[in-house]
């Protein structure tokens, strides 16, 4: 077997699988940062969307920003997207539609998160 095609499978073989990070560490998730969300729903809601989906679920402790909670990270093509107040039905639907869909809908466009966002809220 030759070099490329070593090389070939070794970088197929680390191909990552589409993933959905759901934070659940000091702020996410809990009715104190929070109250009114359903946590468990949307969770469940997240982890059903993301298995139809192919992708793999998990539940992880804080990933920061915690003004920006509940925070959702999804891979998807090999691609990172972070989402930031990931607090109802609607919101949750949108980014797993980043699962299946080339361009992200526009339910999103104030819940992408980016670097330079930091750690403090927003103000609305």
């Amino acid at each position: 077997m030759g070099k490329g095609k070593r090389r070939a499978e070794r970088d197929g073989a680390r191909a990552k699988k589409d993933k959905v990070w759901v934070c659940r560490g000091c702020c996410c998730g809990t009715k104190k940062k929070h109250p009114g969300v359903d946590h468990v729903g949307l969770e469940k809601q997240l982890r059903a969307g993301a298995q139809a989906a192919g992708a793999r679920y998990e539940v992880t402790g804080c990933l920061g920003p915690c003004g920006q909670g509940n925070i959702v990270v999804v891979r998807s093509e090999g691609r990172l997207r972070w989402f930031r107040k990931v607090n109802s039905t609607e919101v949750a639907d949108a980014v797993l539609s980043v699962l299946t869909e080339d361009d992200p809908p526009a339910a999103l466009d104030g819940h992408r998160l980016r670097k330079h966002d930091g750690k403090k809220p927003d103000p609305d």
